[in-house]
């Protein structure tokens, strides 16, 4: 068998006086060339480490001849591969955990090999199925369909690693999606909202600012004095889904009400009870209903539609709104961007022949 100890670089025989507690290794040649040569901490006696050669061994040949990996579960796949590739690209790394949970419920201990495209079926069923805190009648279409693309992404990396040769999700199409729902508050709908808050001076500068900086609320309620440069006029924003930290621009509008937060001693937000001022306020507005749901109810989030119609409004160019809003494709920025109804009747109207 060609197993071995080795002490500091340096193979050694049972009578050196460090082999008790030298580690074993393997080498192994196929063909007159080095193939396989490696460490086996594991090991502690000559069988195992011979024991965990023949594996070695088989797993290499099962490679080279194409034969399918038996013994890899999902699980054990996404703890070794899948999050380390979380880890190292730049993804929302908390949905991912989530993701990945909800998929391990499922598929934790099938080998690999064995899922097919019925059982990604299947576990999108389970999905359907499953109840939502947040949400009556289980998890939305569009969860559901970002749920099962990690399970493809896994799939692929298995592929390959030559785990797999085909993903099975290849096979599964996704759930149709309702249309985005409407974001933009109509002209009486923004003068209620203004007008309620004047009565909530902490609640009202941080939607200013949510209408004048690209930030998420996260972001915002912690913003800090030691990240602002008003001699520049840009703001460093801490990550946001996995990104690296990055600097926006500040104008005017959002400068004053930073310099009255710092002198107010305000910044980081002292605001601990955001939901409880927040929905009611909207409610008080007449923009969201008593019970309503979440597609019906204005959200926090939908004010990134506010600040991104309005620089539609004065004409700013799309890829620099992409930009401010640190998209990554076009076809995000255009979900919030969307256009008001007045806007287009509008344009609509300059096609009307002038009375002379």
């Amino acid at each position: 068998m060609a197993v071995y100890k080795r002490f500091k670089g340096i193979k050694i025989t049972s009578k050196h006086p460090a082999y008790a507690k030298a580690r074993w290794w393997v080498y192994k040649r196929v063909k007159g060339q080095p193939t396989l040569h490696q460490g086996l901490p594991e090991a502690r006696t000559r069988e195992e480490a011979e024991l965990a050669e023949r594996q070695l061994v088989k797993a290499m040949f099962d490679k080279t001849y194409g034969i399918a990996d038996t013994t890899t579960t999902f699980e054990d796949f996404v703890e070794s591969t899948y999050r380390k590739y979380v880890e190292q690209v730049n993804v929302n790394k908390g949905a991912k955990n989530l993701y990945i949970r909800l998929l391990l419920d499922q598929l934790r201990d099938r080998p690999l090999h064995s899922i097919t495209a019925q059982d990604c079926r299947d576990c999108r069923s389970k999905l359907q199925m499953r109840s939502n805190k947040r949400k009556k009648g289980g998890l939305s279409a569009s969860s559901i369909n970002r749920i099962m693309s990690t399970a493809s992404k896994i799939f692929s990396l298995a592929c390959e690693e030559g785990i797999l040769d085909r993903n099975p999700m290849q096979y599964v199409r996704s759930l149709p999606e309702p249309p985005p729902r409407k974001r933009l508050l109509t002209s009486a709908q923004k003068d209620a909202l203004w007008g309620e808050l004047e009565a909530d001076q902490l609640l009202y500068r941080l939607v200013i600012l949510a209408v004048n900086l690209p930030l998420r609320r996260g972001q915002l309620l912690a913003l800090d004095e030691k990240v602002i440069d008003f001699e520049n006029e840009r703001v460093w924003v801490i990550r946001s889904k996995g990104r690296p930290p990055r600097s926006v621009p500040v104008n005017a509008t959002a400068s004053r009400v930073l310099r009255e937060m710092i002198e107010h001693n305000q910044l980081p937000f002292p605001l601990k009870d955001f939901r409880k001022r927040w929905h009611p306020l909207l409610i008080r507005a007449g923009i969201n209903k008593l019970g309503g749901t979440r597609e019906e109810n204005y959200h926090f989030h939908d004010l990134r539609s506010y600040f991104a119609s309005e620089l539609i409004r004065r004409n700013t160019n799309p890829l620099i709104v992409q930009n401010l809003f640190a998209h990554s494709d076009m076809s995000i920025t255009n979900i919030y961007a969307e256009t008001e109804a007045d806007l287009m009747l509008e344009a609509v109207k300059r096609l009307d022949p002038t009375s002379t």
